[in-house]
């Protein structure tokens, strides 16, 4: 069952306007090809991963009677479907630079719909919870070392700061689904050894197919820069270590670390006035609704 003592912040879907049009080359992430290339690739998985991570949830959601987790599952399917709508805008950007960011879409989306051939739908759900797992903890590092960002245009940043915010809220959605109609640790810590693989292979190969498609050789300044983004000691992934392996614990749960400060943090920035004002519940859904019927295919 999920935990019932810990105080999680409320999860609200928001419908956000970002003008992308200050993305002006490829190389938008402090002119490092390889970071560029990397968050362009993660940016194409977007649109289907959280279709995916939509869809594994709904297979289960009309067996959740605690009235509290029905409402969190609604506002979670509200964010995802906003996250895919905003990441199809910034893909188009990304493709205008020369990263073809629609190529690598399609190849997830197939190979979700193959993986769901075979798949149990605990086990796709088990992978939703993976998966929002680890879009949780880079979420955590990427707000709590917000210098990283400094080199983006301000579109991006405002994007990326607000998608983790929500990644933040709703970080345990999807587990305490699990936990209440699946519970089965053994097969869950099974799935994310499965899914870490997965996803660095994955994102692996799409980077790499990027750089074919843009005929962009990344520099020995760029294998320099990336290193130290990546695994230096105020890295992303030697920082997401230990957060990453706590997922293991037979007594995990995703709010045993409370993150609603840096929730508040970004609440209280210029980057919350980014929202649409006057948009309301249902308006925000619907837009979600759309994106989903039009075809968004998971990553988090």
């Amino acid at each position: 069952m999920p935990t019932t003592t810990i105080n999680k912040p409320e999860i609200r879907a928001r419908k956000m306007k970002f003008n992308f049009s200050d993305i002006k080359n490829a190389n938008y992430w402090g002119g490092n090809a390889i970071v560029s290339s990397y968050f362009a690739a993660m940016s194409a998985t977007f649109p289907p991963g959280e279709k995916e991570f939509i869809e594994s949830v709904r297979l289960f959601q009309d067996r959740i009677n605690d009235p509290h987790l029905k409402k969190e599952i609604k506002e979670f399917i509200g964010q995802e479907g906003q996250h895919s709508h905003q990441h199809r805008k910034i893909n188009e950007a990304f493709a205008e630079q020369g990263w073809d960011t629609e190529r690598i879409e399609g190849k997830l989306r197939n190979k979700i719909a193959n993986l769901n051939r075979v798949l149990s739908d605990e086990s796709r759900l088990a992978r939703t919870v993976c998966f929002e797992h680890i879009t949780a903890i880079m979420s955590e590092f990427i707000l709590e070392n917000q210098e990283v960002l400094d080199d983006l245009p301000e579109s991006l940043k405002s994007l990326f700061l607000w998608h983790t915010v929500e990644e933040i809220e709703h970080k345990s959605v999807a587990f305490d689904v699990y936990e209440t109609l699946v519970g089965d640790r053994n097969h869950l810590r099974r799935h994310m050894a499965l899914v870490t693989i997965d996803f660095s292979i994955t994102m692996l190969y799409y980077q790499v197919l990027a750089h074919i498609w843009a005929r962009s050789l990344p520099s020995w300044s760029d294998l320099k820069g990336a290193w130290k983004f990546f695994f230096g000691k105020k890295g992303m992934i030697s920082n997401m270590r230990q957060p990453y392996l706590n997922f293991y614990r037979k007594d995990f749960h995703p709010w045993e670390v409370d993150n609603s400060d840096l929730i508040a943090a970004w609440k209280a920035s210029k980057y919350a006035d980014m929202e649409i004002s006057k948009t309301t519940s249902k308006e925000t859904h619907s837009d979600a609704a759309n994106d989903n019927k039009g075809g968004l295919a998971a990553a988090s």
